[in-house]
């Protein structure tokens, strides 16, 4: 079974075709359609969506698919919204199949960096039948009302995969599953701590340790040093104290850890 995560933009039938693309080779256990927030510039493109979004869902009904509200021009947003669904599917040993046919580069970046996270996730376009069309007019006048029928309504042809490495970041052995159960909690340990604390010992406290043992300290200094390694902490001395202190990316990811529920 797979499960479809759908980045809904300006593309109705291009969306829908790729779908039932992926519904005709094998079975869809669930459907999340998320459209774009109504925020500042972006307003347009977040009319659209949403109005395909709520239609998609309609035409969809017997799969009962979920709409997720999230902003595309931000790429924590994004990153934050998709990870507990690609996290759950691992765990129920489903395929992901995401298209970015119809979204932003930043939400498509994000998604291509999701991807490279889980060995279960492919991402996917459905190239448009015809040349596009610039946006004509503002939502609410029939010049935009006459451009975006049309526009929306334009089919799409066979899906194509994005190429990705074969090798994702994701832990391969029982050994490398612990340690990186360890790691994401140290993330969510420093987001609550404010995103940094000011020393390891701090950190093995926040964890719930009463007394901090040399041997503690060593463990845990070296699940520091492999986040570190993968560019979520960085780490300074002030003195004998190791400061930790979660980079932009780890604050992002420990968001996403905490909001799947670990």
């Amino acid at each position: 079974m797979a499960v479809i995560v759908c980045l809904v933009g300006m593309h109705l039938r291009r969306s829908l075709d790729g779908i039932k693309f992926w519904s005709r080779r094998m079975g869809i256990s669930r459907i999340y359609l998320l459209y774009g927030r109504d925020e500042g510039e972006g307003r347009v493109f977040a009319y659209m969506s949403r109005r395909n979004a709520e239609d998609m869902k309609r035409a969809l009904e017997v799969f009962e698919p979920e709409l997720l509200e999230v902003d595309f021009m931000d790429y924590g947003d994004v990153f934050k919204k998709i990870y507990p669904i690609l996290s759950s599917a691992r765990q129920r040993g489903e395929d992901v199949l995401i298209d970015v046919s119809s979204t932003t580069d930043i939400a498509e970046s994000a998604c291509l960096t999701l991807a490279m996270m889980f060995s279960n996730v492919r991402v996917y376009y459905v190239p448009s039948a015809e040349p596009a069309w610039y946006v004509e007019g503002e939502p609410g006048e029939e010049r935009f009302e006459r451009w975006f029928s049309r526009a929306r309504n334009v089919g799409g042809k066979e899906p194509v995969e994005m190429e990705l490495p074969g090798y994702r970041l994701e832990p391969k052995t029982r050994r490398e599953w612990m340690m990186w159960e360890r790691e994401k909690r140290i993330l969510t340990a420093l987001l609550k701590l404010g995103g940094e604390a000011s020393s390891i010992s701090d950190v093995i406290r926040a964890l719930g340790h009463s007394k901090v043992t040399s041997a503690l300290r060593n463990s845990f200094g070296k699940a520091v040093a492999r986040l570190e390694a993968k560019g979520l902490v960085e780490t300074r001395r002030i003195r004998k104290r190791k400061v930790v202190k979660l980079t932009r990316f780890g604050k992002i990811m420990a968001e996403a850890v905490a909001e799947a529920g670990g």
